[in-house]
């Protein structure tokens, strides 16, 4: 599983640290006043002493998004995110989604997301034929090649899981990062059994996402398995929306 080096964590504007005197630890804050997801439990400023931007990491999330679909005027979109989860562990599932904001600022969908270890398709079944071997009247439809599957599904995103994006997108949590969580995560306090980091399961999916935003710089997220940041809660809410199928035209 790819291992990244991350971004620098930054603390939102206006957001206070809480003091150690207060018995709680440092971190930063949501918008109101909680201490951020994931912080109690991981150390926010060990992870934030690995953060770096590189020329390597950008090149490597920028490959892997590549191959998720861009649809007319998702190319050219000023409020984008595109998610890739490529094949990993236990699964044969590649994750391929963009989502942006059109011109009438109504957020719109496209994947193209693919199982390889999914059976192929049955072959279409053959026509009926008289004692001739001549097919039927009204079966001659089926001698024609089957239509070619489009290479992405595209819609307008539903009003709900827009509403999540947007909400996600303007989370202080999420705008202080930290952007990258590593495969080896390391915690707060040691655990029981004298463990100073967390480990991510072996068979976890590696996710990772350029998230363009009007007025902000862009940014290269990504984790190695599911924590409680909202970095994690931003590309597993991403990852997981579906583009609705057009209807079938008779």
């Amino acid at each position: 599983m790819p291992r990244f080096a991350p971004l620098t964590l930054l603390l939102m504007p206006g957001a206070l640290a809480l003091g150690s005197c207060s018995g709680i630890p440092d971190g930063p804050l949501a918008a109101d006043g909680t201490l951020c997801p994931g912080v109690a439990t991981y150390d926010v400023e060990a992870i934030r002493a690995q953060n770096a931007e590189t020329p390597d990491r950008i090149a490597r999330i920028a490959e892997l998004v590549a191959d998720t679909p861009l649809p007319p005027g998702a190319e050219d979109a000023a409020t984008r995110i595109r998610v890739r989860v490529p094949p990993g562990g236990l699964s044969g599932l590649d994750t391929r989604v963009t989502l942006w904001k059109d011109q009438s600022d109504v957020w719109q969908i496209a994947t193209n997301n693919r199982d390889y270890r999914a059976p192929p398709p049955p072959p279409p079944p053959p026509p009926p034929v008289d004692s001739n071997g001549v097919v039927l009247p009204g079966y001659e439809y089926l001698l024609e090649p089957p239509k070619p599957k489009p290479p992405y599904l595209t819609s307008a995103l539903d009003a709900a899981n827009a509403a999540k994006i947007e909400a996600a997108l303007a989370d202080a949590c999420f705008k202080a990062g930290p952007d990258r969580l590593p495969y080896d995560v390391p915690l707060r306090k040691k655990s029981e059994s004298g463990q100073t980091s967390w480990l991510c399961p072996p068979d976890s999916a590696f996710y990772s996402a350029e998230v363009q935003v009007p007025g902000e710089a862009p940014r290269n997220i990504s984790h190695a398995c599911y924590m409680d940041f909202a970095t994690s809660q931003f590309l597993s809410l991403t990852a997981y929306l579906d583009a609705a199928p057009a209807p079938e035209i008779e």
